[in-house]
Formats: structure tokens, sequence, C-alpha cells
């Protein structure tokens, strides 16, 4: 009986040994999530327009029901707009950034994402320590702490795998040593499970940042807009990132 179940968990949470790491890099659907960590600090007015920069995916990456990308792909993005503004609503600092290229294994693709959230990487890091505080209800082993994602979902993992939950305690995603997931949802008729990072399933716009900062993407640009101070994102910060278009 243990063994039946631990079968069936296998399937569930997308641990089939089905899966494999892709081995030529193809364009990617649109839908698929990429959480990626920024590797340096882009301040609007201090970071010039046409500042090329790269940041790299924090987690495996399923791409079909039955294939993923390992943990390190690099996205290419540039700086669009970089404007440090008056202090005013009517001129605000804005950080305007799209990405453009995906690369893996020496292949790359070109892709248009939209920006789904964003974390500071403080609140990044609250996602690692356990929900109890300190070693978890006295577990010091990290691969069976109970953690919480950015936006409020709880991961609760023995030896790694885990279920992730929402609120009302109903399963909404999956955690295993290379991730976290959503549950499969439906792309171009296919069942694919989606990489969170350290993002909830329903995470949306900016976590720890300044109050009056705003996050809007839309046609392949991300726009951080702060009335009051710089809008920025820094070294560490995490996204997650949409693809829309493979152009």
């Amino acid at each position: 009986m243990f063994l039946l179940a631990s079968l069936s968990a296998l399937v569930e949470t997308g641990a089939s040994q089905q899966s494999r790491a892709v081995t030529e890099l193809q364009p990617l659907a649109s839908g698929i999530t990429l959480p990626v960590q920024l590797g340096r600090t882009l301040s609007a007015g201090k970071v010039k327009a046409g500042t090329v920069f790269f940041v790299t995916t924090t987690q495996r990456v399923p791409v079909s029901a039955s294939a993923y990308l390992n943990r390190g792909a690099k996205v290419r993005g540039e700086v669009v707009t970089s404007e440090a503004g008056n202090g005013t609503a009517a001129h605000p600092s804005m950080l305007i950034i799209r990405f453009t290229e995906l690369s893996y294994r020496d292949k790359t693709v070109p892709v248009d994402t939209r920006a789904i959230a964003a974390a500071h990487f403080m609140h990044v890091g609250y996602t690692f320590l356990p929900t109890s505080g300190g070693g978890d209800n006295g577990n010091a082993s990290q691969a069976s702490w109970n953690t919480r994602q950015v936006g409020g979902h709880e991961v609760n993992r023995s030896g790694w795998v885990g279920d992730v939950s929402n609120t009302m305690m109903q399963k909404v995603g999956y955690a295993d040593y290379h991730g976290v997931y959503s549950l499969p949802v439906s792309l171009n008729g296919v069942m694919v499970p989606r990489a969170m990072g350290v993002f909830s399933t329903t995470a949306k716009g900016l976590y720890g940042y300044d109050p009056e900062s705003q996050m809007e993407s839309s046609g392949g640009l991300i726009r951080i807009t702060n009335p009051n101070e710089r809008a920025v994102i820094r070294n560490q910060d995490q996204l997650l990132l949409e693809v829309v278009s493979t152009r």
C-alpha cells in the first residue's frame, strides 16, 4: 500500500520519470512561466536606456507535459526607458524594461514576456525560512520545513516533496527538490505545471517595494513607476515572468 501511494504521489507531483531535460531549446509556448532573479540593480535615472542585462531562472521550468529546462537558463533584458522624474505624480520616476531572448545550453530563442509579480530580495529571503521560526517544529532539516510563498500560500514539505496550499487549505500546487509549481494548467491544449519560484499562484504586482511604486506590464514591456522616489529593481530581487509571445 505504501509503494502504491508513493507512486501515485510521484505522478501527481509531476516527478514522474517520464520528465526529461530539454536537450535542444525550442521557442516556448505562451503561458509558460519563468521565475528569474536579477544580477544587478536597475535604478531609474541612473541606469541608461539601452543597457543590456540578464536574469537567471531560479528553478526547473516545465515547458511541456514531459520536458523541462534546468535551473540557470538566461533571459536577456534591456532598459527601454530610465527617467528619474521630478517627485510628482505628473512626472514620476519611471523604469521600463523588456526581455527579448532566452538562452539555454548554447542555444538562444526570441521571447516576449509580461511580469506577473516582483519581490524585493528581503521578501525572497523570507520564503526560505520556516513558518514557525527556527527549526520547524524541532525539525532541523530544511527539506521538511513548512514555508510561505510570496503572496501567502504555504508549502508543506517532507523530504523536499510536498503540497502548496492556499489560505483555505486547498491544494494549488506542489514542490519538489527542483522547485515549486502550480497544478497543471492547459497550455495549447496540453496540461503543463507552471514554475512558480518563490511566488504563490495568485501573486500579482509588487511585494516589498515602496508603497507608491506601481508595476504595469503589456506589449512585452514592464513599467515600474514611483511618484515619490526612484523606481528601482535591485540585485537579487526576483520576478515571475510569463511568456506571451516568441515573436
